[in-house]
C-alpha cells in the first residue's frame, strides 16, 4: 500500500473519531429540552449529589457520605442506569398536570412554580424555557391567585375565565334547543330533561363599573370613557391633568397594557384606532391598574 493512500486513510479515521467525540460531547454536557423546559437544578426542597457513576441525581432528604438518605425525585444527567426521570421530564409532567387540571381550554399552557412567591399562571402561549412565564406575553393569560378569595374577585383570575367559558357554553346550547323546529323540540324533550331557557339561566350579566388606579396616578379614578378596538380589545381611558392615562385588555377585560399620551382624551378613539398605535404611544405598563369599584 502506498503511503500516500495509508495517510488518507489515516486521515478519515480521525475525522471520524472527532465527529463521533463532539457528538458525544454535546449529548452529555447539554441540558435535555422538552415541551418548552430546560431544566438545570434539582426540584425545590431537594438536595443535589454526584453518583459513584459520575451522574447528578436529586435527593428528597438529606445526603450523607455521598449517598441519599430520603427519596431520589429525578436526575439532571442526560441519560442514567438508575432508571430515574430526567429533572426536565419531571418538571415538563407536572406543567402538563397543572395545565390540564387548573388552565381554562383558551390558556391551555401552565407557567410558574407552586414554590416560593413565583407567580403561577396560564396562557395561550407556550412558557419559557425554565417554565416561569409565557414565551409570548401579548396572547391571552390569567393567573393562578393563592387564595380562593383571590380568585372570586379578580378579573384576571382562571378561575373566572373557566365560569366565563362554561357559562357560555350553557347559553349557546340553551339557545340552540329554543331554535329547533316545534316537533323536533318536543321529541328531545320527551328523551331528556327539560332544558334550561336563556331567560333562567343566563340573564344579562351585570355590567362593571371600573376605576384606574396605580403609583403614576394618585387616587381611584373612574373610566370616563370605553373603545372597542377592531380586534375586540378595549381601551379604558381617563383624563389625568394634560395627560390621557389608559388601561387596554383583552374582550374578558383581562389587562394586556397600559399607554399613554399628552392630549385630551376625546382623542382616544384615533390615538387607539388598532393595536399598532397602542403600541405607538408611551409605555407605562404596571403604572396603571384597572380595578372594580368602589
Amino acid at each position: 500500500m502506498s503511503r500516500g493512500l495509508a495517510f488518507l486513510i489515516w486521515l478519515l479515521c480521525v475525522g471520524i473519531s472527532a465527529i463521533l467525540l463532539g457528538y458525544f460531547l454535546k449529548n452529555s454536557l447539554n441540558p435535555i429540552i422538552r415541551e418548552g423546559f430546560a431544566v438545570y437544578t434539582c426540584p425545590s426542597g431537594t438536595n443535589d449529589f454526584v453518583t459513584e457513576q459520575g451522574e447528578t441525581h436529586c435527593c428528597n432528604g438529606d445526603v450523607v457520605d455521598g449517598y441519599c438518605t430520603g427519596n431520589l425525585r429525578c436526575t439532571l444527567s442526560p441519560k442514567s442506569k438508575s432508571g430515574l426521570p430526567t429533572c426536565t421530564d419531571l418538571a415538563a409532567s407536572d406543567a402538563a398536570s397543572a395545565g390540564a387540571s387548573k388552565c381554562p381550554p383558551s390558556m391551555p399552557h401552565y407557567f410558574g412554580s407552586c414554590n416560593g412567591n413565583v407567580i403561577e399562571g396560564c396562557s395561550a402561549s407556550p412558557p419559557t424555557a425554565n417554565g416561569l412565564e409565557p414565551s409570548d406575553p401579548l396572547q391571552p393569560q390569567c393567573i393562578l391567585y393563592k387564595t380562593r378569595d383571590l380568585d372570586l374577585v379578580k378579573l384576571d383570575s382562571c378561575y373566572n375565565v373557566k365560569q366565563a367559558t362554561i357559562k357560555e357554553s350553557q347559553c349557546s346550547a340553551a339557545q340552540r334547543t329554543a331554535s329547533l323546529p316545534a316537533c323536533a323540540a318536543a321529541a328531545a324533550a320527551e328523551n331528556a330533561p327539560p332544558p334550561p331557557t336563556a331567560s333562567q339561566n343566563c340573564p344579562a350579566p351585570p355590567v362593571p363599573t371600573f376605576v384606574i388606579t396605580g403609583d403614576w396616578i394618585s387616587s381611584r379614578i373612574a373610566v370616563q370613557k370605553k373603545f372597542v378596538l377592531p380586534n375586540g380589545n378595549v381601551a379604558y381611558a381617563i383624563q389625568h391633568g394634560v395627560y390621557t392615562k389608559i388601561v387596554v385588555t383583552d374582550p374578558n377585560n383581562i389587562p394586556l397594557t397600559s399607554r399613554v399620551y399628552e392630549g385630551p382624551i376625546s382623542e382616544l378613539n384615533t390615538r387607539v384606532a388598532d393595536m399598532a398605535k397602542v403600541n405607538a404611544l408611551v409605555d407605562a405598563t404596571g403604572h396603571y391598574i384597572l380595578a372594580t369599584a368602589p
